[in-house]
């Protein structure tokens, strides 16, 4: 597919919407995962490379969870009105921006979230412990200088102080659990949420971290034969 991108076909139809319906895609590489099922009539087929694939409907049908202790799996329909919180990543940022720039959903509805320092921080004349949890109220932009995020630091007996660090500050920092709440729907409608790891907000079914993943029923016109209908379950 020379001058385009190649995208694995769950994360190209998890991409579109039924605003930009129809759509034609070229398939790249007709070597698919392990497990994907395709059904034409009642029957699995894979597709070839070269081949041109008119994507008319698509219609997300549930939501595939995956314990990531065990990997065991179970599905909700995208009505659950169950909520879930996101896990907070294991992984170290070495910047403040790093850590602003990967946030799971547009900065403006993200904020405030809170994260923490593995070692002591020195901001000017203000020194904080190994650990201090600080949350970040908003960033700071003026001509000419560098970016800052305004940060509030809470103290002993609801005590607090705001601080504002240079985005390219380093150090070792850990995100903190947040506050914030999704349903299934707003979860599947962000890809950058949708790479992130979720747990119930009410643990009546599971309290351990999940892998949530969209299930898709896709219509489509192959070539110039008749229209197939495939279902597929995408891991994104």
């Amino acid at each position: 597919c020379p001058r385009t991108t190649a995208l694995p076909l769950q994360e190209f139809i998890a991409s579109l919407d039924d605003n930009c319906l129809p759509k034609i895609l070229q398939v790249c590489s007709g070597v698919y995962f392990q497990g994907s099922i395709y059904e034409i009539s009642g029957s699995e087929v894979c597709f070839s490379t070269g081949d041109l694939i008119k994507v008319t409907k698509i219609e997300l049908l549930s939501v595939s969870c995956q314990d990531v202790a065990n990997n065991e799996t179970f599905e909700l329909p995208i009505s659950h009105t169950g909520l879930f919180k996101v896990v907070p990543e294991e992984m170290p940022y070495s910047t403040v921006e790093e850590m602003v720039s990967l946030r799971p959903v547009g900065l403006d509805s993200s904020l405030p979230f809170t994260f923490s320092s593995h070692s002591k921080m020195t901001i000017g004349n203000l020194a904080l412990g190994a650990g201090t949890a600080l949350t970040v109220l908003s960033v700071e932009k003026h001509k000419d200088q560098e970016d800052q995020v305004r940060c509030l630091i809470r103290g002993q007996q609801e005590a607090s102080a705001e601080v504002c660090i240079p985005v390219s500050f380093r150090g070792e920092f850990y995100e903190c659990e947040s506050e914030e709440r999704f349903t299934l729907r707003e979860i599947m409608s962000s890809s950058s949420l949708r790479s992130r790891r979720f747990r119930f907000v009410n643990a009546t079914k599971c309290d351990r971290p999940l892998i949530l993943s969209p299930v898709y029923h896709v219509q489509a016109v192959m070539n110039c034969k008749n229209s197939l209908l495939f279902n597929y379950l995408t891991t994104i």
